[in-house]
Parts: C-alpha cells; sequence; structure tokens
C-alpha cells in the first residue's frame, strides 16, 4: 500500500467548522468524531528518504536506507488492517470532487465506525502497536549483533591473546606467530569494524522510524480531534 493515503489527509482538520455561540438554537447532530474546543493542524510526516538527514547533517548512507526500509516494511501503517479499513471507506470518496480531503476523512471514519467498529482508540493503537514491532525488532537486533560479536570478535580476541601466550612460551617461532598475530588482529579489527558499521546503519534507521510513527500519530491525534 502506497504512501496515498497519508498524503491526501496532510491538511485535513477535525475540528468544529462553525461554532455556535450560547443560546443559538443548534442543526440536528450529525456524526462524527468528539471534538476538542480548538483547532490542531496535523504535522506533515515526509518519508522521503533524500529528505531525512541523520544527527551529522547527513543524508543516509545506501547501506543505512536499505536496513531503513525493512524496518519500514515491518512498521507501516499502511500496511495495517486499521488502515485497510480506513481506505475501504476513504477510497470511493475520491469520486465525489465536491468533498474536500477533511470532509472525506471524518466521513469515512464516521462509516468505518458505523461499519466496523472502528475508533479513534483503535487507530491510536495502531501506531502504538508499531512503536512496539519496531522494539520488538530493536531487541532482535540487538540479541543477533551480540551473537555475532560473541562469535567474530570475542573468538578473535581469545585468539589473539593464543598467540601471544605462545609468541612468550616459544621464542624459536617468535617470526612465524607474530605473523599470525598481525593477520588474526587484522581480522578483528575488521569484524569490529563492520559490526559498528551494522550498528550505526540499524541505530539511524530506527531513530527515524521513531520519530516517523511518533510525527504520524500526532497526526493522527490532531487528525481524531474534532
Amino acid at each position: 500500500m502506497s504512501n496515498k493515503f497519508i498524503d491526501g489527509i496532510k491538511h485535513a482538520i477535525i475540528e468544529d467548522d462553525d461554532p455556535k455561540p450560547e443560546g443559538q438554537a443548534q442543526p440536528h447532530p450529525q456524526p462524527h468524531a468528539e471534538a476538542t474546543p480548538t483547532a490542531s493542524v496535523p504535522v506533515a510526516v515526509s518519508t522521503d528518504s533524500a529528505a531525512y538527514q541523520t544527527m551529522s547533517g547527513q543524508p543516509m548512507s545506501e547501506e543505512t536506507e536499505h536496513v531503513y526500509q525493512r524496518i519500514l516494511a515491518k512498521t507501516n501503517f499502511n500496511g495495517t488492517q486499521v488502515a485497510a479499513t480506513i481506505h475501504k471507506y476513504l477510497d470511493p470518496l475520491s469520486a465525489i470532487p465536491s468533498l474536500d480531503e477533511r470532509t472525506r476523512f471524518k466521513t469515512a471514519v464516521v462509516q468505518a465506525k458505523a461499519q466496523e467498529g472502528l475508533s479513534q482508540e483503535k487507530i491510536l493503537a495502531t501506531f502504538d502497536g508499531l512503536k512496539v514491532a519496531l522494539q520488538n525488532e530493536q531487541e532482535s537486533f540487538a540479541a543477533s549483533a551480540a551473537a555475532t560479536k560473541q562469535r567474530e570478535i570475542a573468538d578473535r580476541q581469545q585468539k589473539v591473546q593464543e598467540v601471544t601466550d605462545a609468541i612468550a612460551q616459544k621464542q624459536k617461532e617468535i617470526a612465524q606467530l607474530q605473523q599470525r598475530l598481525s593477520e588474526v588482529t587484522t581480522e578483528l579489527v575488521g569484524a569490529q569494524g563492520k559490526i559498528q558499521r551494522a550498528e550505526s546503519q540499524f541505530t539511524i534507521a530506527a531513530q527515524r522510524r521513531a520519530l516517523e510513527i511518533d510525527q504520524e500519530k500526532a497526526k493522527y491525534v490532531s487528525l481524531l480531534q474534532g
């Protein structure tokens, strides 16, 4: 599912369009989401990777972007049942040019609530679920990185120590053992650099996705108020 839905409701504001003064007769109420006294403009969320800058101010590398895309695939709101339910009622309304984006969204949510019990709580809870999924991904990566460190770094560190001890014990073999030490140390440095890059890429990608989820949730909070 594309980001067309997200882009299409960026400017939709859930609010009372024309609050009536006290004492003035009110029209017969129509079904709508719960309103708040003031209007809130939802935050526009960009998923354009070129627009995202890392904390250092530089764009994400191609490798980090690839990691981010894998995380996004598992935490994408448009891939959820809630988004599919909203689309079920929102998409047909696009054929009515007289309805603006906000009205279409509000109408779709009202229809989804009446027909399928979709509530504001369910919509916002979906974002909480995305954060849980993101946390699960982080924990899974941390466990995998720890295992890789044990296999690729700790084992090599042990080999370095073994070679160092052998040099002290076998003076006659010192030249040969020093060469072996150099080779294993090179492997250690390479393995450390690889793991550090992977950790950095994942952290940047996860931070970006966490920020986007928070922004999307803030937008939906604003959309659902009104």
